[in-house]
């Protein structure tokens, strides 16, 4: 008897689920304060941003030197920082990461530093921020994707065969998608 109604528990699942339900991935644990693709995005904006021109060699030895958030907030209100709105408003947080002790002696070192602890914005602490970072840049670099592909071609020098980047590999003549004009 009891097999029975197993057989036919088993039978029913998800049937009365709707397809929305049944295509979400299952999460454990507590829900995810920030979007991890977000702090991703804004990590490699802060390094683009603080890497720019001769900006960190400006801002560094002020800001290694600032004895308080209202320094911080001062020092990029008054530099021309790129959404120096944005960053005087995490003075506090910028002054707790420069004060770190993992803080990075060398300058690329520590403008990512610096940029991927920010990237969480306060909603997760630096040091999560800096490992959720780095997991999503493994996770970029790990996915597959088509570095190259060829196609077979019969060109009009009279080559006949598979192309080289698409192009004829013997005369070079380049492959027309459809999408592009010939010039």
């Amino acid at each position: 008897m009891s097999a029975k109604i197993k057989s036919r528990r088993e039978a029913s699942k998800g049937v009365n689920k709707s397809l929305d339900t049944r295509l979400q991935k299952r999460t454990r644990g507590r829900p995810a304060l920030v979007n991890a693709d977000w702090v991703l995005a804004r990590a490699d904006h802060y390094r683009s941003i603080f890497s720019g021109g001769n900006l960190w060699t400006r801002l560094w030895p002020d800001l290694k030197n600032a004895s308080s958030d209202d320094g911080v907030r001062e020092l990029f209100e008054r530099t021309d920082v790129p959404d120096r709105h944005e960053f005087a408003a995490l003075a506090s947080l910028i002054r707790e990461v420069v004060r770190d002790a993992a803080f990075p002696k060398r300058r690329d070192a520590q403008i990512g530093f610096l940029a991927d602890s920010l990237a969480g914005r306060g909603l997760i602490k630096p040091r999560p921020s800096r490992d959720l970072v780095g997991r999503m840049r493994v996770q970029r670099r790990q996915t597959p994707r088509i570095i190259r592909f060829e196609v077979y071609v019969e060109c009009s020098c009279g080559y006949t065969g598979q192309s080289h980047n698409l192009a004829c590999q013997k005369c070079g003549a380049r492959v027309i998608w459809p999408f592009e004009t010939e010039i």
